[in-house]
Parts: C-alpha cells; structure tokens; sequence
C-alpha cells in the first residue's frame, strides 16, 4: 500500500475527525482513484490508529459522498454515473454562476491582483498538484468576496464529490491550457465588475470541465 499520511494540526481535532481529514485529502489527492477498495485495517496501521476511528472517519465521509459502504465490498471511493455527474454538474452550475454574480460587486483590488498572481502562476510552473490548488483558490477568492457560507459550503462539499474526476480531466492533454483560458475570461469579466458576464463565464467553464469528464470516462 503506498504511502499517502498527511501532515496536520493533531491538537486541534478528534481522533476520528482527523482520520476523516486524512482520507478525504487521500482521495482529492488522487491516492485512491473512483472505485478503490479502503481497507480499514491498512488504513488503521497506516494512521497508527485503532480501527474504531477509522470506522466513525468512513461513515463521516459516506455521508459526504466521497466513498460508497456496501455490504459485501466494504468501502469503496465513490464511482459516480454519467447520470449522477450530470445532476452534480446541474446544481454547481446553478451555484457557482449564482455565487460569482453575487460576489462580483464585493471584489476589492487586493481580489484581482490574487486572482491574476494565480494565473500567472499558472502559466509557469509544470507542478499538477499545484495546479489543482491554485484552481480551487481561483474560484474560492472569488466566491468569497461576498459572504454567503451556506453556499460555499454545498459548492465545496460538489467540488470535492468530483475532485477525483477533475483530477482525470486536467490529467489529459490539452485539458489544463483550455481550463485556465477559461479562468483568463472569467478573471477579465471581473475586473470589468461584469457580474452577469462572470456567471455567464463560470458557466462555460463548468460545461467544458463536465464535457471533458465524459469524454475521459468514455475513452
């Protein structure tokens, strides 16, 4: 089994929250792929725990979608269908559009000049799993400009149930260059404070990731 233990704030958190968190970064980390099979006992020896919270940490990430518990394969990273995709791809457009408009209006300076240091890093380094965060920051300045918790959380909680396949997406070439063309428009639509021009951008973006999923999967 490889090795994947992250590092974290062991004073601040449960025993089974901490667990939790180690397997949820595991799987957005792309260490277990859709349809992984979590063993709790190599999970438990892994962490240096007992398999108890390592049980409560399963059940905590079930109910967030990321891993599947059936009766005879035990837990397993979620696979989602093409069906099941397309529903999620359906409530983050209606959310992520409402919350870009919402947050336009609240953009400061010191917003754009992050969201385009983001970009420009971007363009330079080659580091995929940088990559991968600095698009999750993207979106996440932006959103946060204005405060509206309740739907940042259900974004997030969408972000992570398809984070393995996003992974899959930025994975194929060509995939990455198409994605931030995408954040340079969305990114110009808020430096015009054009917040129905950003919803209308981050709705694109969104359509071109889910079409490039399907694609992925189907090949």
């Amino acid at each position: 089994m490889a090795k994947w233990k992250l590092e974290t704030n062991y004073n601040l958190k449960t025993r089974k929250g901490l667990v939790a968190d180690q397997i949820r970064e595991a799987i957005l980390r792309g260490y277990f792929k859709p349809g992984a099979k979590l063993d709790q006992q190599e999970i438990a020896e892994q962490l240096n725990v007992s398999r108890s919270p390592v049980r409560e940490a399963l059940r905590t990430l079930a109910a967030e979608e990321l891993i599947t518990m059936t009766p005879y394969r035990g837990a397993v990273v979620t696979e989602l269908s093409v069906e099941a995709l397309e529903e999620i791809h359906f409530v983050r457009s209606l959310l992520e559009g409402a919350a870009a408009r919402r947050a336009v209006p609240y953009l400061k300076p010191e917003h754009l000049a992050r969201l385009k240091a983001i970009l420009e890093e971007a363009d330079r380094t080659t580091d995929h799993e940088r990559i991968l965060v600095l698009n999750n920051e993207f979106h996440r300045i932006i959103y946060c400009a204005k405060e509206q918790p309740r739907m940042l959380s259900m974004i997030q909680q969408l972000r992570n149930t398809v984070a393995p396949y996003i992974r899959l997406y930025l994975d194929t070439p060509g995939r990455q260059a198409a994605a931030w063309a995408d954040h340079r428009r969305i990114y110009e639509a808020c430096s015009k404070r054009d917040a129905a021009l950003a919803e209308q951008e981050t709705k694109k973006h969104l359509q071109q990731v889910f079409e490039g999923i399907i694609k992925t999967i189907a090949a």
